[in-house]
């Protein structure tokens, strides 16, 4: 199996005062962290609160951004998942954890910038890295136990166009459909343990011919591919 760390990682949030779409749909973050290395940190999120003078909702979003660009020609690419430790910190008990969605990340660049506050609304929610149903597979643990998500063929998609996969995670029942809390309070978090970097786990298959050939195994066919017809004499002659 094939590792990719992720090279940009990080999350964001906003809140206010004023209704959940300014919370939700808000262009700047009150907040971004890029890199961090804290063994229990809270990076998604949706909460409301409503008082006697003031409601208060928030939401909060993580970014992972890895650079594929090594295995972007030449593979085919099959059982994508992506790893992450999450901690028992996370809403939930027993493992039921807080239900999540995996969509399309528009920041960080190349999988090399930062996270800046002008990027909390950079993602497209109608695009989908992973089942985003609900499912158990589809939760962030309340765990201490690496995790993992199945990623979807998009996902691999994205790499094999552009060597790059950006992800950005979003809580499921409220922030990824845009439905506004109303249970007085609300409050669904995810925490994770940056001690292991998020990354991706694959199966890369190089393409060419399916069969060993003669004794060349099937995975150094392309060095036989590579062999100019001016030069083939000197490999039946070998």
């Amino acid at each position: 199996m094939a590792t990719v760390n992720a090279s940009k990682y990080g999350y964001g949030y906003a809140q206010s005062e004023l209704g959940w779409m300014t919370a939700r749909d808000a262009t700047t973050a009150n907040g971004i962290y890029n890199q961090p290395s804290n063994s229990n940190l809270r990076i998604i999120r949706v909460n409301y609160e409503a008082g006697s003078k003031s409601n208060q909702w928030g939401v909060y979003r993580g970014w992972f951004a890895f650079d594929v660009t090594a295995y972007q020609t030449g593979y085919t690419i099959t059982n994508l998942k992506l790893y992450y430790l999450p901690t028992t910190s996370t809403s939930g008990s027993g493992g039921a954890g807080m239900k999540m969605a995996l969509v399309k990340s528009t920041a960080q660049g190349n999988a090399d910038a930062d996270l800046t506050t002008s990027d909390f609304n950079n993602f497209d929610d109608t695009v989908d890295y992973a089942a985003n149903d609900g499912s158990t597979d589809n939760t962030w643990r309340d765990l201490n136990t690496l995790s993992s998500v199945d990623l979807n063929a998009t996902a691999i998609s994205a790499i094999t166009s552009t060597g790059y996969l950006k992800i950005c995670i979003m809580e499921y029942l409220y922030d990824y459909p845009d439905t506004a809390p109303t249970t007085n309070p609300t409050d669904v978090y995810a925490y994770c343990n940056f001690s292991t970097i998020p990354y991706l786990s694959f199966t890369a298959t190089p393409i060419g011919y399916s069969n060993d050939i003669i004794g060349v195994s099937s995975s150094n066919i392309n060095k036989v591919t590579a062999v100019s017809s001016a030069n083939i004499d000197k490999v039946i002659g070998v």
